[in-house]
Order: structure tokens, then sequence, then C-alpha cells
């Protein structure tokens, strides 16, 4: 009675060299102990967190070690960097994100793959996208919420999460510091997604600079993931 049950995610998301788990997030049956019995340490800060944050950190960590597992390296920890992002064992990529009711991990070889992040996200609501309209969203991507082939709210929280899927891309990369506008979503259709870089953070990642990615709508939660191989860079 752990509390995370697995999900299982549509296979076309699913990508070769890429480990990925998702998780559905019981709180009420979720037993700390039980989680830290399967390998992961709570740092001294969060210790004395609020149980919803231990349970959070606990449930990323124990979501990694399954995606770890994946690459054959069940074994593996996830550690914490000072700045709060995990700390990936040597050798791999990997990104993490949760909501409420989930949480993800996906990893990868660093010798195969030079960038990956993931995001989930809880379909929004009018009172939360009136919110983040003026924040999040640029013109480019307001005229796709007009354009897309999905509703609003699916299409908003789309363009949200793939935002936050692109920074968890980048940041390992250049340690670039992003802003919601300093990107947007030049193309959305059944395939994935585009997402255009305003910004310039240096070779190779200089303004204009577009990049693919790839999701999936999971009961009333969107997924976005962007992964960049080194075999296939132009993929």
């Amino acid at each position: 009675m752990i509390g995370l049950d697995p999900i299982e995610l549509a296979t076309h998301f699913i990508t070769d060299g890429i480990g990925m788990v998702c998780l559905l997030l019981d709180r009420s049956r979720i037993d700390l102990g039980q989680l830290l019995q399967h390998g992961a340490e709570l740092p001294v800060d969060i210790q004395h967190s609020v149980h919803t944050r231990r349970v959070e950190y606990l449930a990323g960590r124990y979501c990694a070690r399954q995606a770890l597992g994946q690459l054959g390296a069940a074994t593996w920890a996830v550690g914490r960097k000072a700045d709060g992002a995990p700390d990936w064992p040597e050798g791999v990529l990997g990104s993490l994100s949760h909501t409420e009711e989930r949480v993800i991990a996906c990893v990868a070889w660093q010798s195969e793959w030079s960038g990956l992040g993931i995001d989930i996200e809880k379909i929004v609501g009018t009172e939360m996208l009136l919110s983040l309209e003026h924040l999040v969203f640029t013109q480019t991507d307001k005229l796709q919420m007009q354009a897309s082939h999905l509703n609003l709210l699916e299409t908003a929280t789309l363009i949200f999460s793939a935002k936050e899927a692109f920074y968890k891309f980048i940041h390992p990369q250049t340690s670039a510091r992003l802003d919601f506008k300093d990107v947007s979503l030049q193309a959305l259709d059944s395939d994935g997604f585009t997402i255009e870089l305003h910004k310039d953070l240096g070779a190779p990642w200089g303004k204009g600079r577009r990049v693919r990615g790839s999701y999936l709508f999971e009961s009333n939660h969107v997924i976005t993931l962007i992964a960049k191989s080194r075999t296939h860079p132009d993929s």
C-alpha cells in the first residue's frame, strides 16, 4: 500500500532509449516509511517541511528510480543539488514533474541524448486561464490557441506545459534563466509541437532556434516531452 500506482502511457508517446514512468499519486494511501525503504533519502531541510512536500519529494525520487530501472540502473539513487534540482547519477539525463495527482519521470543516457525535459499539468480552469494570460502567453501563443484543433483550456495548458518542459530541457545545457515569454509555441498538430526561442542563450541556442516536442493527454492531464537525440539531432 505505497500509494503510487503505475499509469500505462500510450505507446506512441514512448521513445526508444528513454526510460519513462508515470504514477498515480494517492495521497490518502501514501506511506512515507515504505517510500524511504525504497532507497530515497530526505534532505535535512525537507525533513522539517510539511507532509505534502515530503510526499512530493519521495514520490518523485521513487518514480525516478523506477524509470532508471528501465535503463538497467534500478539501484542508482537520485539526489538533490544545492538549488533544489534533482542530482542525477553520472552519465544520466533526467527530468521530473508532478501535480497533485500524478508524478512522472524520464531518464536517458547522456551518451545518446543531449537534452531531456518533461512536464505534466492538470488541465486548467477558466479562472486559472485568465491569470496565466498576461504572464505566460505571447501573441504567437494566443494565435495558436485560436487555431488549435484542441479546445481552449487544453491548448492553454499544453502551451504552459511545453514551456515548462523546454526550461527543464535547456537549463542543464545553458544554466539560463528564462521567462515564459522568452519562448513561443510556433506550431501545434496531432503529432507534436514546435517551440521557438526568443532569447539568445549562446551557440547553439541562439534567438530563433526551434525545437520539436511531443504531448499526450492522460485523463484530465497533459504531458509534454522535449528530447534531443545525439544520433538524430534534427528529430
